[in-house]
């Protein structure tokens, strides 16, 4: 260990030469921030000034006195988040000094800390109203016990020492205790209801409980609810919660129960209707019942629900019902009718009804769209796909500013260390001062720095949906083609598929667990290591773009040959799982291809194969390549050819 901190220090104070660069002060930075983190160096005053000067010499400090917190006084918390207000920082050590102070009972102390820097969220909340009761403040954190008390969810144990002093006050009363209750079987959280139960001691109150813990287990006896049993909000939210329980087993028997007891919410409990016809809608046409359509037209005979209303026209076209999916069209919000997506199947429908209706020519316009459907219309008319590209000339006088404003300075040295978190607070502390003009050159000098996903962003938040040099990078651009061109894959297609799972984030992790570029989940990254012999031994190597895109563009490939080459069929099998796939193709796979896209169960999965697609075009076309959206193959399996090939058999 001195060893390694004599090497840490020389590095740190070893002459330099007259200007310092910027790798020196990194070198610099790393080497006392290890001497910090190993309790090697408790003091920055004899840094040197080069050290001094770089961009993240505040995070020094901040660690420093993180690590120094048992000889911390109020006044330098205050001094560091004075010195630092343009940082993220301040309200990190604000946290980490009011934990402090917490853990070793300084209860005084936090209530002033608080009151200096407050934190509105339920722990450090809970934690105040604790210091206020233990410090001679009972009165007042008494008061403050209810309102933390009555939420849907099970609060952080540190509210448990206010609450068993409130408890002894007789509180929470049954009443309330009730109010929690459905508070919490609104949300779905029954373990919570179950225990708050307990506090429910009025007879009433009991056997109002008692009548939403039958429908739970038996949903069907939601049909017999009388007002007697329930009223008002609690009735709604009891009908509420049975009925999507319900048609998790019978969607067709809930929805004709529902239907009938739906008379019986009061105009007070409105929004509770229109959420229920909503996910009965939505779940019926989601899952193709027959009886779908019929009973979709019960709940929302008006097309008041937009969402149901585009879900009644996917349950059309999966009957291809050319004539309720023209009908259906005409029955969205103007605005939406004019989208590509039900332009293109307007024009379709039409066409299939009528045969002499020239349906290319109502596809022009949409051709002209740079999107799935615009691609789409445009290879069925044998036009040049439209990318609409607008170039944004860089303003040097506007990056010349923002490459001197502090806060991007850090983000760009953080990003380089691959402190990603950090990077992004940085970043979006500085964005909420900057107008959209800045916002967007902000853009291109993340692209400059490698930081592929925020520059996409920076584009996205500023509406220049044009401008495509920026929304669309080609990181490892001759990583992607290698291994596309060793799997037979379309060279653009894996590069599609990181541009849509990650924007490029080397180290993006989902809530499920995918990581990297190609977002692999990990079973799936060693079952395809094991296939292909591709090296792969630590879970960290899926951040290393050279083996994620190996293994990601292997497991495509895979999706490629076990689809029958359908390009379509493999990216949502990439998405949502080969298993789901053969399911929706077991139901649905007789039906032109493009109608089977737009059916797709999922609208993550429908979404995510409809920009890969799109995104394939993109990118062959920004590369110099004519591309293609489908292959001559799957080209064949679109309605209109269908109706064509039809015709000419005739």
């Amino acid at each position: 260990m001195r060893r390694f901190a004599l090497c840490l220090t020389l590095a740190i104070t070893a002459p330099l030469s007259q200007a310092t660069t910027l790798d020196q002060q990194r070198v610099q930075f790393k080497a006392s921030y290890e001497l910090i983190k190993h309790g090697k160096l408790t003091s920055l005053q004899k840094a040197p000034d080069s050290l001094k000067e770089y961009a993240l010499y505040p995070y020094l400090e901040f660690e420093l006195n993180k690590k120094n917190l048992s000889h911390t006084k109020q006044a330098q918390i205050d001094s560091f988040a004075k010195r630092y207000a343009d940082t993220p920082l301040p309200w990190q050590l604000n946290r980490a000094w009011l934990s402090y102070l917490y853990k070793n009972k300084r209860w005084k102390d936090y209530r002033a800390a608080y009151k200096q820097h407050p934190v509105k969220n339920d722990l450090y909340s809970c934690r105040l109203q604790v210091a206020r009761l233990k410090s001679g403040a009972k009165k007042q954190a008494l008061k403050a016990a209810e309102s933390l008390w009555l939420v849907p969810h099970s609060q952080h144990d540190a509210c448990d020492p206010l609450f068993d002093a409130w408890k002894k006050t007789g509180q929470p009363n049954s009443a309330l205790a009730l109010k929690r209750f459905w508070l919490a079987a609104e949300k779905g959280n029954t373990r919570l209801a179950r225990f708050i139960e307990r506090s429910i001691k009025n007879k009433t109150h009991k056997a109002q409980a008692a009548v939403f813990w039958k429908i739970r287990k038996d949903p069907t006896q939601v049909a017999k609810l009388s007002k007697k049993q329930l009223t008002g909000k609690a009735r709604a939210i009891a009908l509420t919660y049975a009925y999507k329980r319900w048609s998790l087993k019978d969607r067709v028997a809930a929805t004709n129960s529902w239907l009938k007891q739906r008379k019986t919410l009061s105009k007070a409990e409105q929004s509770y209707r229109e959420s229920l016809d909503r996910t009965l809608g939505l779940r019926l046409a989601a899952n193709y019942d027959e009886k779908a359509a019929t009973l979709i037209a019960k709940l929302d005979p008006n097309y008041q629900i937009k969402d149901v209303t585009e879900w009644r026209i996917r349950v059309a076209l999966s009957q291809q019902d050319w004539k309720q999916v023209s009908h259906t069209i005409s029955k969205l919000p103007p605005n939406e009718q004019e989208n590509d997506r039900w332009v293109y199947w307007k024009a379709i429908a039409d066409s299939q009804l009528d045969k002499s209706i020239p349906v290319k020519k109502k596809l022009a316009a949409v051709s002209q769209e740079r999107s799935f459907y615009g691609f789409l219309a445009a290879e069925l008319n044998n036009q040049p796909f439209a990318l609409n590209k607008q170039s944004i000339p860089l303003q040097k006088p506007v990056m010349g500013k923002l490459e001197s404003i502090p806060g991007l300075l850090r983000a760009r040295e953080l990003h380089q260390m691959n402190l990603i978190v950090a990077a992004n607070r940085e970043w979006r502390l500085v964005e909420k001062s900057l107008s959209k003009e800045q916002k967007l050159m902000a853009g291109y000098l993340a692209l400059s720095w490698g930081w592929h996903n925020r520059a996409i962003n920076a584009a996205i938040s500023t509406g220049q949906w044009d401008e495509l040099s920026i929304r669309f990078p080609s990181p490892h651009k001759q990583l992607f083609e290698k291994n596309a061109r060793q799997r037979k894959i379309d060279l653009t297609w894996p590069l599609a598929i990181a541009r849509q799972e990650s924007a490029f984030l080397k180290n993006a992790k989902s809530h499920a667990g995918a990581r990297g570029l190609m977002q692999l989940m990990p079973n799936t990254a060693k079952r395809t290591a094991r296939k292909h012999k591709i090296p792969y031994k630590r879970l960290s190597q899926l951040n290393q773009p050279q083996t994620n895109i190996a293994l990601g563009t292997a497991y495509l490939g895979e999706m490629y040959n076990l689809f029958d080459n359908n390009k379509a069929y493999a990216t949502a099998a990439y998405n949502a799982g080969p298993h789901r796939v053969k399911k929706w193709l077991n139901d649905r796979g007789h039906l032109p291809l493009d109608i089977w896209i737009e059916t797709i169960p999922f609208k993550e999965t429908r979404r995510y194969v409809q920009n890969v697609l799109a995104f394939r075009v993109i990118y062959d076309r920004m590369s110099g390549r004519s591309g293609n959206l489908l292959s001559d193959h799957e080209e064949k399996l679109l309605a209109l050819n269908a109706k064509e090939d039809d015709s000419n058999a005739l």
